[in-house]
């Protein structure tokens, strides 16, 4: 579905032309960042009476004190903090609308009071179970109307987590940019500890055989389709395993 459209204003575009290396990774500084058009999303959907909040910390957070958002940033890293606070510095961004909470979002979000949120930027922690923690919190927060960012789609735990929002019926999709980068808006109230027999992607998964196979199904599954040589394959392995010593490929 299409979304507002128009030329981002002059403070992401010098933003863009300037951008600083905020993340350590592997001895170096280095730039992780939402894709251009989640930027100028960004750009055209926050303003100065918005209320947001991202997990993760980078360009998007510097774009949040341009627009001057009361803006809630949770990353475990103070060298991010110090670099986009001198960073804001230098280029005159007042960075006073960011509160920045230093620590794991597993952590930290529990401990926040609730907050009627605008929009949410979930980018901080991949890992298993930190989207899903995040989403927890968040999901809740977010008033009728607001915008859920989930990046990083490429990663499991991020498409997963796509998936699993797009099919309840209290969020609509709206975009996806890049791939890369979910936007949805939600359109009702909702609750996100409710049991797996509202949540019809745990259904649904649960109903495809999302649960591991075990070995007689899988032989079964495999001689329906014809595919013996898999399936001797596997019936050798199965053999060779047996055997002291012996090693399969």
């Amino acid at each position: 579905m299409a979304t507002a459209y128009g030329r981002p204003r002059p403070g992401l575009e010098a933003l863009l032309a300037d951008p600083p290396k905020i993340h350590a990774h592997e001895g170096k500084i280095v730039l992780w960042g939402l894709p251009t058009p989640v930027l100028e999303f960004l750009d055209r959907n926050v303003s100065q009476s918005s209320r947001t909040l991202e997990t993760g910390a980078g360009l998007s957070t510097i774009l949040f004190a341009l627009k001057a958002s009361t803006h809630t940033c949770v990353t475990p890293s103070p060298e991010e903090v110090t670099r986009i606070r001198n960073y804001c510095k230098e280029k005159n961004i007042p960075d006073k609308s960011v509160d920045f909470h230093l620590g794991f979002s597993t952590n930290v979000l529990p401990k926040l009071a609730a907050i009627e949120l605008d929009l949410a930027l979930i980018d901080g922690g991949h890992g298993f179970p930190t989207v899903f923690m995040d989403w927890y919190y968040i999901s809740s927060w977010l008033k009728i109307g607001g915008l859920l960012i989930i990046d990083d789609l490429q990663i499991w735990t991020g498409g997963i987590l796509k998936e699993f929002v797009n099919a309840e019926r209290e969020w609509e999709l709206i975009e996806i940019f890049e791939n890369k980068t979910a936007v949805f808006v939600k359109k009702e109230e909702y609750l996100p500890w409710k049991d797996f027999g509202g949540q019809p992607y745990v259904i649904q998964q649960s109903q495809q055989g999302g649960t591991p196979e075990s070995k007689l199904r899988k032989g079964l599954r495999l001689m329906r389709r014809g595919q013996f040589v898999a399936l001797a394959k596997k019936a050798g392995n199965y053999v060779l395993r047996g055997r002291p010593g012996a090693r399969t490929p």
